[in-house]
């Protein structure tokens, strides 16, 4: 321990810039590890390539084809059979208005403005829906053609632009995360072997006597691996830390409250993101350092 307190001292702005590369390498893998959990839940809350939202009427809908009040039976009927023969429909999801208002419990109960409203709110308030996926994406004019005007409908709703953007958004979002923390995950290994190298170069008098005396491989590399490992685990930390920071002031500070269109990634996804992000500094420190010091040292 005092070999480790006296090389760190002696590599303070090497182990400084380490652990600042570190970092955001290891909070921007971190950040599109989050953006895939939030994908993944907004594809799952949608459905996969969901196009169409057929609502149907209820006893309180305005629309012309609602005079007769909530959707009957045999309107249902007439509604899946026309999409069942069209030929643009690829396949389709029925959810009751019980299902709707959980979905809505889900999202809307997200922030404290959203439960509010939905105190006041029950599955009456809601109606049956059937989610269209379209068997090509660009044609969806036959079918909001066809069942708009149909007895029992309360509304056609075109989810298409509103799910590409978002996509496109978490998509390009990731990657551009992941691609740069790539680029500095890369930085912090050659800056480690740097570390190392130039550690190796001040210390190979006192390095020599230990081997001559028959000091052991891992008595020689256990002070290198040490200096790595505190360096990963106080990246990790502050890694952490980012994440912790985006979570409360972006996730649940403005998203959750503000953009209630799908369901947000919650702490427990975070946790686990900082989870793998402590691993991945793990690795990160202890691999290259267990291979080069092998080279530099000779041991």
């Amino acid at each position: 321990m005092r070999e480790l307190g006296a090389s760190l001292s002696r590599n303070k702005s090497m182990t400084i810039s380490l652990v600042v590369t570190m970092s955001v390498s290891l909070l921007l893998a971190a950040l599109g590890l989050l953006i895939q959990e939030q994908a993944d839940r907004t594809e799952r809350y949608f459905g996969d390539r969901l196009q169409l939202q057929v609502s149907l009427c209820t006893d309180t809908s305005k629309a012309p084809t609602c005079i007769g009040g909530a959707a009957t039976d045999a309107q249902k009927d007439a509604v899946q059979e026309a999409l069942d023969d069209n030929p643009e429909v690829k396949e389709y999801e029925v959810r009751t208005a019980q299902q709707n208002y959980e979905r809505a419990q889900e999202t809307f109960g997200q922030s404290e403005t959203g439960r509010k409203q939905l105190e006041v709110l029950s599955p009456e308030n809601f109606s049956d829906s059937y989610f269209v996926t379209l068997n090509d994406p660009e044609k969806f004019d036959g079918v909001t053609s066809q069942v708009s005007g149909m007895d029992g409908v309360n509304s056609v709703l075109s989810l298409r632009d509103l799910l590409d953007s978002l996509f496109i958004a978490l998509t390009n979002l990731k990657w551009a995360a992941l691609g740069t923390a790539v680029l500095l995950i890369l930085a912090a290994v050659l800056q480690v072997s740097n570390t190392i190298r130039m550690t190796a170069h001040a210390r190979r008098r006192e390095i020599s006597i230990m081997r001559y005396v028959g000091a052991s491989s891992w008595h020689i590399q256990l002070p290198f691996i040490l200096e790595s490992m505190v360096a990963a685990l106080i990246s990790a930390a502050l890694a952490a830390a980012g994440i912790a920071a985006f979570m409360g002031f972006v996730v649940y500070g403005f998203l959750r409250d503000k953009l209630q269109i799908t369901t947000w990634v919650r702490w427990q996804e975070a946790f686990v993101v900082m989870g793998w992000t402590t691993l991945l500094a793990v690795a990160l420190a202890l691999l290259p350092t267990l291979l080069l010091t092998r080279k530099y040292l000779k041991v």
